[in-house]
C-alpha cells in the first residue's frame, strides 16, 4: 500500500523530492477528474490540475500544510476547487462549454453504447446541478471523500454538505425519471 499522503508530505518537507513525485502520481486523474467537472471541460480541467501541483510545491515547503493537523485529501481538492473557481471567474463570457470530463468508462475498450448514453445523461444532469451541490456530489461520488472530508475541503459545515448531496441525488434521479417517462413509447 505504501506511505500515508500525510507521510509522503512529511518527506517532501525533508527534502524528498520524490515523494511529492508520488502524491502526485496518486492525485493527477483525480485532480483532473474533478476539475473537469467543476470547470466543464477537460482541457481546462488538466490545466487547473497542473496549476495546483504547481501551487503545492512552495506551499508544502513552506508548511502551509501540516500533515499533523488532518488530512491532505481535503486539503488538496479545497485548493483544486478554488483554483477551479478563480478559473470559471475569469472566463470570457462568449467562451462556450468544452468536451465532458473524462471516466472510467471512457477508458474500457468497447464499451456498450447503452452504457456511454448512460453515461452521458448521468454526466449531463450532474452538470444541471447548483454548483455547491455539483461540487459535494462529485467530491462524494466520483472521487470517494466521506461526508466529513468533503466538509473540511468545502469548508462548510457537515450538516450542509449532507444537504446538498440529498438534493443532488434527488434532482438527478428526478431528472432521470423524467427523461424515462418521456422515452417511454406508451
Amino acid at each position: 500500500m505504501g506511505p500515508s499522503d500525510e507521510e509522503l508530505v512529511r518527506q517532501y518537507q525533508s527534502g524528498d523530492d520524490g515523494a511529492f513525485a508520488v502524491l502526485v502520481d496518486r492525485y493527477a486523474s483525480s485532480a483532473v477528474r474533478f476539475a473537469a467537472h467543476l470547470v466543464r471541460g477537460v482541457h481546462e480541467g488538466e490545466d487547473v490540475a497542473q496549476d495546483a501541483f504547481l501551487k503545492l510545491v512552495p506551499l508544502l515547503r513552506a508548511g502551509g500544510f501540516d500533515p499533523s493537523r488532518g488530512r491532505f485529501a481535503p486539503f488538496f481538492f479545497r485548493m483544486l476547487r478554488n483554483l477551479a473557481i478563480d478559473r470559471i471567474r475569469a472566463r470570457v463570457p462568449s467562451l462556450g462549454l468544452e468536451a465532458d470530463p473524462p471516466t472510467a468508462a471512457d477508458a474500457a475498450p468497447g464499451a456498450s453504447l447503452e452504457l456511454a448514453e448512460r453515461r452521458d445523461r448521468v454526466r449531463a444532469l450532474v452538470a444541471r446541478l447548483p454548483e455547491s451541490e455539483r461540487t459535494a456530489i462529485v467530491l462524494r461520488e466520483y472521487e470517494g471523500l466521506s461526508y466529513k472530508e468533503i466538509a473540511a475541503a468545502l469548508d462548510t459545515p457537515l450538516d450542509t454538505v449532507k444537504t446538498w448531496i440529498f438534493r443532488a441525488r434527488r434532482r438527478i434521479q428526478d431528472a432521470w425519471l423524467a427523461l424515462e417517462v418521456d422515452r417511454d413509447p406508451l
